[in-house]
């Protein structure tokens, strides 16, 4: 599926050290998966996912637990099927819904190949270019799941082996036993500490990360005002940062972000997004989206060059 050396008018990095070669901002198909995200539905799923691709994003991210039933790995079959050429797609295994809808985590071995094949067979793939776990399992042993992570791609359901949602440690016992070009991690300005726990390992072996909530779930794109009234039905206020002291500091942040952005005539979104993927150690930034302009709004920013001093003086607001 990979075809690195496609025109395109958009930049492109590589993947640790792989021969995949990706765009700074991905596509993570979490919201159209429509297990946590309002008002989702398939045309406009479909579309949005078409708008990425338009946009210069060839990097897409799925899970085998998107979707109670796979409805996200359903719906990137089909842009698969018309414009696979166009397209790197890496997956996730090791965690599914229940018959009850609850997400199990199960990271033993033989589960991880089955979910593997399952999940090529929804992509409508023989091979995925990237596989991660998606988080460790507590009742596997790491180095039982990793093992079993380096038997799909020695099967050749995978290209490439990933690890997500680990620290440092778990980094280094995954990496005894399956070699890994990525790694992915939550990251944003006001979340930086899972990247920092394992930068210096991902450095020192020449690791990607691809990180995600960048806009921490809208939240930094900073449409929500201070005032902002959820939908009770909205899963984002089961997190702490979306109340209390906490949403106000982020709204103060937006405030000053919301002038800079005005001043450089982009979106608070592209802004945020930018100063991500300038960030050192970050491959790329996974964006969600479930409608054809928030991802055309994020995918501006990998045109979006930030100097030295706006990215300082970013920084100075985030101490």
């Amino acid at each position: 599926m990979n075809n690195p050396n496609a025109t395109t008018n958009s930049p492109r990095r590589q993947l640790g050290t792989s021969d995949l070669w990706v765009s700074p901002v991905g596509f993570g198909c979490w919201p159209i998966a429509g297990v946590s995200s309002l008002g989702v539905n398939d045309v406009d799923s479909l579309a949005t996912l078409h708008a990425a691709l338009d946009a210069g994003i060839n990097f897409f991210d799925t899970a085998f637990s998107y979707g109670y039933e796979g409805e996200a790995d359903k719906l990137l079959a089909q842009v698969i099927r018309e414009r696979s050429s166009e397209m790197i797609v890496a997956t996730k295994v090791g965690s599914h819904y229940d018959a009850q809808r609850r997400r199990i985590v199960d990271g033993h071995p033989s589960t991880l190949l089955a979910n593997a094949k399952l999940g090529c067979a929804r992509l409508g793939i023989e091979q995925v270019d990237v596989i991660y776990l998606h988080e460790v399992d507590p009742m596997v042993p790491l180095a039982e799941s990793a093992g079993g992570i380096a038997e799909i791609v020695k099967h050749g359901l995978a290209r490439y082996a990933g690890v997500s949602n680990v620290d440092a440690a778990q980094l280094r016992q995954f990496q005894a036993e399956c070699s890994v070009v990525v790694v992915q991690p939550p990251y944003n300005m006001l979340q930086p500490e899972h990247v920092a726990a394992i930068s210096d390992e991902c450095r020192e072996q020449n690791i990607a990360i691809a990180c995600y909530w960048a806009l921490m779930k809208g939240l930094l794109a900073g449409k929500l005002a201070r005032d902002h009234q959820f939908d009770p039905a909205d899963r984002r206020l089961s997190y702490p940062i979306f109340q209390g002291e906490a949403w106000q500091h982020a709204q103060d942040l937006l405030d000053q972000l919301r002038r800079l952005a005005n001043e450089m005539r982009i979106t608070v979104a592209q802004l945020v997004i930018a100063w991500t993927v300038a960030q050192p150690g970050i491959t790329v930034a996974l964006c969600g989206a479930k409608r054809s302009d928030q991802i055309i709004e994020t995918a501006g920013a990998m045109h979006v060059s930030l100097s030295s001093d706006v990215v300082h003086q970013i920084d100075s607001w985030l101490n």
